[in-house]
């Protein structure tokens, strides 16, 4: 993380798919995942996408992280599409990200946050505290793991 740095980043959500909010978290999966990892585009975007809630962190109102859930059980958060702009890296700002998507997880009664990491990035999240869980598995032809997060 760069240090000298200072992160000034604002997060937005949005329930379903619809409006600009879900349109940024939409370019940003494209980048990261369809042009720089090689996704096919069917795999990354499917028929549930209104069912989620999307969030995107903004610097300067330019979209630079994204991430999405679901309530996947009672009290159970699935986090997905964990994206970062590819300039935008290595700043600390999925991190911030995260912190936000906990704190309105916890305000709407969430206990526990899941999610299907890629292995590269298993070492993110376990310095978010998430412990693995379960795998590894195949997904898009990348390799994951089963991880979660009591709040």
């Amino acid at each position: 993380m760069d240090l000298e740095r200072k992160v000034t980043m604002e997060a937005e959500m949005v329930k379903g798919a619809t409006g600009p909010i879900y349109m940024d978290a939409l370019a940003l999966r494209r980048q990261v995942f369809v042009e720089e990892q090689g996704i096919d585009p069917a795999l990354e975007f499917g028929a549930d996408e209104d069912f989620y809630t999307y969030f995107v962190g903004y610097e300067d109102d330019t979209p630079v992280v994204t991430a999405r859930t679901r309530r996947t059980e009672p009290n159970t958060w699935t986090v997905q599409r964990v994206a970062t702009a590819k300039e935008s890296r290595r700043h600390g700002l999925a991190q911030e990200l995260f912190e936000y998507i906990e704190t309105q997880g916890r305000q709407a009664g969430i206990e526990k946050i899941r999610l299907h990491a890629q292995a590269t990035a298993e070492p993110f999240y376990f310095a978010l505290n998430y412990e693995r869980t379960g795998g590894p598995e195949m997904e898009a032809g990348l390799l994951h793991y089963w991880m979660e997060k009591k709040l």
